[in-house]
């Protein structure tokens, strides 16, 4: 059996579970205000999913981009803000005495799941390279994730190339149809997109678990290189089949989902294993408690 590399799960919904304040993604600044306003409990997210099982982690940086921040007119506190998320990760892994990796976030820069707002290319780029360079040589992974179509994927990965760092990249899916990107785009379109550019890893993340499942076998039919995905904590009940570009994936999401409880979620992402996923974890409203379930698994299956 290769080798599985299991990651933690939500940042954002967890610190939501424990009490602290994250405003709305679509206007606000999500997350990042927990940087500054409740960095122990961020530690202590990073630490109960170390606990959990988790081989790396990732830094609460999702929220952390120039759009985002602008909102709050915070921008210029870009740097501080990403390097305080990667204090706060290595001060967990430093504290746990456990050698489990960091990965650090290339996000989307606006209001995630909407491919209607990328920006021009040449403005992605910019800001990706920025936020790369921040990161460089202080993160083992660097994940552009939720990524929403082709053009906003590739400027991404197209940023990492020469990084020292693992260059991972995953896409979320329409909220309810499978193996669709927001974007209207074919999973295995946005994937031959990036065929000139070098990835360590091919992810899905953010969707239902049973969508992930069906685009991780479409994945494994396409790369030998690692595939895997961290999805929702939920299941997509009923489907669409319309395949244009959509800026109500999230709404689409939510009146189609039945969530998911620790088991039910494992449950999926042995499917995932069975068609070859070798990182797994878990997204939105996933807890430690579901990774230290995909923990047992992995012991299981082993």
């Amino acid at each position: 059996m290769k080798e599985i590399i299991l990651g933690d799960g939500g940042m954002g919904t967890e610190l939501r579970f424990r009490g602290v304040e994250v405003p709305s993604h679509v206007d606000d600044i999500w997350s990042a205000l927990a940087i500054t306003e409740a960095p122990e409990i961020i530690k202590n997210i990073h630490l109960d999913y170390i606990e959990a099982g988790s081989d790396f982690i990732t830094i609460n940086n999702y929220a952390v981009t120039q759009p985002i921040l602008a909102r709050n007119d915070i921008s210029d506190q870009l740097e501080d803000l990403t390097l305080r998320s990667v204090e706060l990760a290595k001060d967990a892994v430093k504290e746990s005495g456990k050698n489990t990796l960091i990965a650090g976030s290339l996000p989307p820069l606006e209001t995630s799941y909407r491919a209607d707002l990328i920006l021009p290319e040449n403005q992605m780029l910019d800001y990706y390279c920025e936020l790369v360079d921040i990161l460089e040589n202080e993160v083992d992974i660097i994940i552009c994730e939720t990524m929403s179509s082709s053009s906003e994927a590739k400027c991404a990965l197209s940023t990492i190339q020469q990084s020292q760092s693992q260059a991972w990249i995953s896409w979320t899916l329409h909220g309810n149809r499978p193996n669709i990107l927001p974007s209207g785009e074919h999973i295995s379109v946005a994937f031959s997109d990036l065929q000139e550019l070098k990835a360590d890893a091919y992810l899905v993340n953010c969707c239902g678990a049973n969508l992930s499942g069906q685009a991780i076998k479409t994945l494994s039919e396409l790369t030998e290189k690692p595939i895997g995905g961290y999805a929702n904590g939920e299941n997509i009940v009923t489907f669409s089949e319309d395949l244009n570009l959509s800026n109500h994936v999230e709404s689409d999401q939510k009146t189609s989902r039945r969530a998911i409880n620790e088991s039910e979620y494992a449950s999926e992402v042995e499917g995932w294993m069975d068609s070859g996923a070798t990182i797994i974890g878990g997204c939105c409203r996933t807890r430690p408690s579901y990774i230290k379930e995909l923990n047992h698994l992995v012991a299981r299956r082993s």
